[in-house]
């Protein structure tokens, strides 16, 4: 695991090796075992690692044979070593044993089409001399990062934003599109970034540059095709098969794999499937997390687990001074990013990374299968819509007249959301589940509002893209594209790395994925059960108990906290200079959201998250503006 980075001018002017110097600098913790780099007339590339795989001679940037080609390559490709003797046999000469030396080899053969025979996670660089051209790749679901800007004066990449911002003609200006997509989302999606011009290379995307001309192509695109031919039981046995060969293939380490483990079906499949395979105990972590309202603890079920096969079991629980980390979280992401379970997972991630270098988790799997109240609430909604109008509209009455709870219970919460929703076509029914502001426009300052003017969100566009009508695979589709890539990726992806630990996630193995996808959606989520296919294919695996437990995920009760420990936070949003002097928010909307909030009457403890991330991240990036040229 790695951070990279790299310029290439659109003019013959050298690359300053100081400058990609600098730019690694900030990647320290993506990789603190080694820095390289290779400057090359007007490129340059530069790369920190994090030693996983080769450890002795796995240093890049690694070249082919004569030098012609040259790769920096961030992440793991777990079917490298078929790939190596594949290559070996056509008369490639291999220098290292890395993974790493596989890609530029297969570049050789394929060109930027390369992508195509890899499995696993990654963003790399690949500096082509006879062409002098740049192939920037990421991988099908945007598991590992990738950021790019053009100028006048070329291309530049890296890893994280933080690393493009060293270069002192990179424009700092902010993009309204991305404020405005953050406070619907909560994070920022798509090809956006915070700062206006730069952008995120799209998963499944290639991009190459070449003479001052900059061409992007799709490689990877998945759609819903449901087989109806196979019985229940032969989709169970497949199933079986496929999580298998999923978790069997990321195990692939020269350093000692550890794994996550909650009390859930989805971490706890992975450890049984771990165990399968492991040669020696493996090393699990199960973390509990006290707040002042009250614990957030599966140490007792994940124990359950680890008994029954013998792993090597670090469990804790821990305290989070919430005001103490939320400069660091920010600082980690780059951008405003607003999902509260970066709180827990920065915890468990500091922890698991005292003792391993890999932990494996169970993400993804939520998306594939249907493991969300919000599936069964969609399915819902579609008989919901059958009754009577004037039905509806009387329980629409009752249910907004119920007390918020204070967000100390969210069944209230979510069934307000329900019949709003109730009311509205599909895509914006799922759209009203998943949004923080239903129109974030009313909380922007009006000016910020007015340049937006008619533009979508890219919600829309992925929407569009996949012309879904089964309500159940409209929502996960939507997930596998939106919530996933931009939300849960990124904050795995950030939290881990912030501790120098590499997190892999084997149920988004793109066979898996691919897999999935011809599963009916009456499989997944059946009556009132979700992940119906999956619970029955991992009965096996685990305790029975496991199948009674309810879902509890990793929260973190931040509407409580908005009341008790974290009210000065509050203040701040309506009462500092900073918040007074803002030119991008609504100081009246914000403080009216407050009062609600304060008082009990509703619980907007996500919207208020999202101001709290927003003016803490306003106040470092004042900070990196003044960044001096290096």
């Amino acid at each position: 695991m790695c951070g990279i980075a790299g310029i290439v001018h659109s003019d013959p002017r050298p690359v300053s090796s100081e400058l990609i110097r600098a730019m690694c600098d900030t990647l320290v913790h993506r990789g603190p075992d080694h820095f390289g780099h290779r400057v090359q007339g007007q490129m340059g590339i530069g790369m920190r690692r994090l030693s996983i795989i080769d450890l002795e001679t796995g240093e890049q940037p690694i070249a082919n044979e004569d030098e012609t080609v040259w790769i920096v390559f961030n992440g793991e490709i777990y079917n490298y070593r078929d790939l190596r003797q594949e290559l070996k046999a056509k008369g490639h000469r291999f220098r290292t044993a890395s993974d790493t030396e596989v890609i530029v080899h297969l570049y050789e053969e394929f060109g930027e089409h390369c992508v195509q025979r890899l499995h696993g996670m990654f963003a790399f660089a690949i500096w082509d001399v006879r062409q002098q051209l740049m192939l920037l790749a990421r991988d099908r679901l945007g598991i590992k990062p990738l950021y790019y800007v053009e100028t006048r004066e070329g291309l530049f990449f890296a890893s994280e934003l933080k690393a493009l911002l060293i270069h002192p003609g990179i424009p700092r200006n902010l993009s309204a599109d991305a404020v405005w997509e953050y406070f619907t989302h909560l994070c920022i999606p798509g090809d956006l970034s915070i700062i206006q011009g730069i952008k995120k290379l799209r998963a499944a995307h290639v991009l190459t540059y070449q003479h001052g001309q900059t061409r992007l192509a799709r490689y990877w695109h998945i759609q819903p095709s449901p087989d109806d031919v196979p019985t229940e039981e032969e989709w169970v046995e497949q199933l079986r098969i496929h999580l298998t060969r999923a978790v069997e293939s990321h195990m692939v380490s020269d350093v000692p794999v550890g794994a996550f483990l909650s009390g859930g079906l989805d971490s706890g499949t992975m450890v049984a499937l771990m165990a399968g395979v492991s040669r020696e105990p493996m090393r699990t972590f199960t973390v509990g997390f006290a707040s002042d309202a009250g614990r957030f603890d599966e140490r007792d079920a994940a124990r359950t687990v680890a008994h029954r096969y013998g792993t090597d079991h670090y469990e804790c629980l821990l305290e989070a001074d919430v005001a103490d980390l939320l400069p660091k979280i920010v600082s980690a992401f780059d951008e405003p990013f607003a999902d509260s379970s970066a709180i827990p997972n920065w915890l468990i991630c500091r922890e698991t990374a005292r003792h391993v270098k890999v932990a494996l988790s169970g993400l993804g799997a939520d998306e594939l299968f249907g493991g969300y109240e919000r599936y069964l609430g969609l399915q819902l909604s579609e008989s919901y819509r059958r009754l009577p109008r004037v039905l509806r509209l009387g329980l629409a009455r009752v249910v907004r007249s119920l007390p918020s709870g204070r967000g100390m219970s969210y069944h209230i919460d979510r069934l307000k959301r329900f019949v709003v929703g109730g009311e509205m076509l599909l895509a914006d029914r799922y759209r009203s589940f998943i949004v923080a502001f239903s129109d974030a426009r009313t909380i922007l300052h009006p000016d910020v509002a007015a340049s937006l003017g008619s533009k979508s969100h890219r919600y829309d566009q992925v929407i569009s893209e996949l012309n879904i009508h089964d309500p159940l695979d409209l929502a996960l589709f939507t997930d596998l594209y939106l919530y996933l890539p931009d939300d849960l990726l990124a904050l795995s992806d950030r939290m881990s790395m912030a501790h120098s630990l590499e997190v892999r996630v084997p149920f988004l193995n793109h066979e898996l994925v691919e897999f999935a996808a011809r599963i009916p959606a009456c499989f997944k989520v059946r009556k009132l059960q979700k992940k119906f296919l999956f619970r029955k294919a991992i009965v096996p695996w685990l305790p029975p108990e496991h199948f009674s437990r309810p879902k509890q995920g990793f929260s973190v009760p931040v509407a409580a906290w908005l009341r008790g420990s974290l009210r000065p936070m509050l203040s701040d949003l309506v009462d500092s200079q900073q918040w007074r002097a803002s030119s991008w928010l609504n100081r009246t909307a914000i403080q009216k959201i407050v009062d609600e909030h304060v008082s009990g009457k509703e619980n907007h403890e996500s919207q208020l998250w999202a101001l709290i991330c927003f003016q803490e991240w306003e106040r470092q990036f004042a900070n990196i503006t003044r960044i001096r040229s290096v």
